[in-house]
């Protein structure tokens, strides 16, 4: 059999249940990784496709490893749980991909809408939980002087220059919440990425940019888009397997990179 990239490293996906999050634990196991896919979903919803199981069994369909193990990391039992698991099963952790996002009607509300409950939960799971689990896997990859984390941003992390009126929400904005997480979930990437950069770990902040996951009918009807906008899910797979597997990962670390633009300089995607 034909050495890959990532035989034996051990991948931890949130959010691995549908969309993103599937697309990236199928690409990291094509390369030999043994993916641990964590989500909330285990068993088949009714206003939404995609369940943990599903992504397993098609991973390993194709020959690929991967394991589940259900989480709500809004509830930090569950992340402790999860954290001790893979650790106790598998000793460490290589790669991080930190793709679990709040999402939903609370994207869209306004200050007046807004909950106290949404905003903090926005909050700890776009940032708080991204880096509770680079505090528990990055120690096993600075043990070994190699490592890589990826969190999945989104280019409403940059705030529209002075003087520019954005779309308000309810009338095809989003809200501030989200991309408040956003931009801290960036500027945390570039200052933790320069700190694990020394010890040859590599962060980065990936743009996936409007993909075509199971939910982006409803967002575009949200934003006033056009569903036919939304790109592959595997252009943001790609990008971070190319980050993965490519000889100097650490050229990438504290980066915010744009997935689409990574996947056509380096010709990941099929010419369409």
């Amino acid at each position: 059999m034909t050495a890959r990239a990532l035989d034996g490293q051990i991948a931890v996906v949130t959010g691995a249940s549908r969309g993103i999050g599937r697309a990236i634990s199928v690409e990291l196991a094509s390369h030999g990784a043994h993916v641990v896919c964590t989500a909330r979903t285990e068993r088949p919803r009714d206003d939404i496709a995609g369940t943990l199981t599903e992504t397993v069994e098609r991973i390993t369909s194709a020959g690929g490893r991967a394991t589940a193990h259900r989480a709500d990391l809004l509830i930090p039992g569950d992340l402790d749980a999860l954290a001790t698991a893979v650790l106790e099963d598998h000793g460490r952790v290589d790669i991080v991909v930190n793709n679990a996002a709040y999402i939903g009607d609370a994207v869209f509300e306004s200050v007046w809408d807004m909950t106290p409950e949404s905003w903090s939960n926005m909050i700890e799971l776009n940032v708080n939980v991204p880096w509770r689990l680079t505090k528990a896997f990055a120690p096993s990859m600075r043990t070994r002087g190699r490592g890589l984390v990826v969190n999945l941003s989104s280019s409403s992390s940059h705030a529209p220059p002075p003087g520019t009126a954005a779309p308000l929400p309810g009338a095809g904005g989003l809200g501030a919440a989200y991309p408040t997480s956003k931009a801290a979930l960036t500027h945390m990437t570039a200052l933790i990425g320069n700190e694990l950069r020394a010890e040859g770990i590599t962060m980065v902040a990936i743009d996936p940019g409007f993909a075509a996951s199971e939910s982006a009918a409803i967002l575009a009807s949200r934003l006033g888009a056009d569903v036919a906008w939304a790109q592959p899910v595997e252009v943001a797979a790609k990008a971070t397997g190319w980050i993965a597997t490519c000889a100097d990962p650490l050229q990438y670390a504290g980066a915010f990179i744009v997935a689409r633009e990574l996947a056509d300089e380096h010709g990941l995607l099929p010419a369409s």
